[in-house]
């Protein structure tokens, strides 16, 4: 496993008459001997993209959501105000979860870390 990176252009840029500007885009896998190359990344990101897995959720919602912490408690995160989407894939399988569960199910994990209680 190792981070991947491409540039790639915008829908909207190839719209437009000016001067196309590609985006770069970096892809950092979630794998925990992977996750300090994320910190090299972060302070030239103009925003990040955090991939959840509807269809396997719930098996990794607990290490999905100390991920998310970890990522949106960065200090170079907070000071840029880079913003984050979390988005869920595999939607379109029938045993996917919804967004709405994934959302609520992240939001109650991280609310233990912050207060460090058991659910």
């Amino acid at each position: 496993m190792e981070r991947n990176n491409d540039m790639f252009v915008l829908h909207s840029e190839l719209e437009r008459k000016s001067k196309i500007k590609p985006v770069h885009v970096v892809d950092v896998p979630c794998h925990a001997r992977l996750k300090p190359k994320l910190d090299e990344v972060l302070p030239q990101a103009a925003g990040i993209v955090f991939v959840v897995d509807a269809q396997d959720f719930l098996s990794t919602m607990q290490a999905a959501a100390e991920y998310l912490y970890d990522i949106l408690t960065k200090a170079t995160l907070v000071k840029k105000r880079i913003p984050v989407l979390i988005f869920c894939n595999k939607t379109d399988k029938v045993t996917a979860h919804s967004k709405e569960f994934i959302k609520k199910q992240l939001e109650k994990e991280m609310y233990g870390f912050i207060f460090d209680i058991s659910y």
